[in-house]
């Protein structure tokens, strides 16, 4: 072992402007169930809820949205594996690696 530290520790800098990298979650609207837990969780301000549908008479929850996608930290994951319903999904990493470089 090296001795030095993991690339998850290091900070990340980013190797184009966040505006072309498409790095962000998406949220399948029909698996969504409203909760918040995206919201509550993202310190960056991803995620809000979106309008809400009073189409049959019946008042819901509002679906969340990704309202702000290039606030999403690029790399980030933390907010899939919080999602009850399995409604977000994040880019393959790999593809992404490209635009970060590890800094001390």
């Amino acid at each position: 072992m090296s001795g030095s530290p993991s690339p998850l520790k290091k900070k990340k800098r980013l190797l184009a402007p966040r505006e072309e990298i498409a790095w962000f979650p998406a949220i399948d609207a029909e698996l969504c169930n409203g909760c918040e837990a995206c919201a509550d969780l993202c310190r960056p301000g991803v995620f809000e809820p979106g309008p809400v549908d009073e189409g049959d008479g019946v008042l819901r929850r509002p679906k969340m949205s990704v309202a702000h996608p290039y606030n999403c930290l690029v790399l980030c994951t933390r907010c899939e594996p919080v999602c009850p319903s399995g409604a977000i999904t994040l880019p393959r990493p790999e593809d992404f690696q490209r635009f970060v470089e590890y800094v001390d």
